[in-house]
């Protein structure tokens, strides 16, 4: 039997996240990932950057919704690595903060679309991947 030792309820999400961490000033490393679930308290995401448990860490996420349906939103989480393990890194959030971004639909925005389109379509699953090496 499993037994759940989560306080929280974690949401799975599909959004980029983009960090700063280290142990001080001169020992700063950035890196971007993937976040694989968020709650109120913690996000779990994976990334090809080194981090060890108990770096410091500020990350901007992604956030999937709109603000009066047109304007982009970033959330802000600062707070410690605590667990990292084959590529997935835990954090836990000590502080969060919302903060707006462009309007939807000006250039800005629609060009980051389109070029995040673009990547996309460059990008194959793991899955589809192995299944054309077999």
């Amino acid at each position: 039997m499993i037994v759940e030792r989560r306080a929280r309820q974690r949401f799975p999400l599909n959004l980029e996240v983009r960090f700063t961490a280290g142990k001080g000033p001169r020992q700063q490393i950035q890196g971007r990932g993937e976040v694989v679930n968020i709650s109120s308290r913690g996000v779990a995401f994976r990334t090809g950057t080194a981090l060890t448990p108990e770096q410091s860490i500020q990350a901007s996420i992604e956030w999937p919704v709109t603000l009066n349906g047109d304007c982009v939103l970033r959330v802000t989480v600062e707070g410690r690595v605590i667990r990292v393990e084959s590529g997935l890194s835990v954090m836990r959030v000590d502080r969060y903060e919302f903060r707006t971004g462009g309007r939807v639909g000006t250039p800005a925005a629609s060009d980051l679309d389109a070029l995040k389109r673009r990547i996309g379509s460059l990008l194959v699953p793991m899955t589809a991947r192995a299944g054309q090496m077999a």
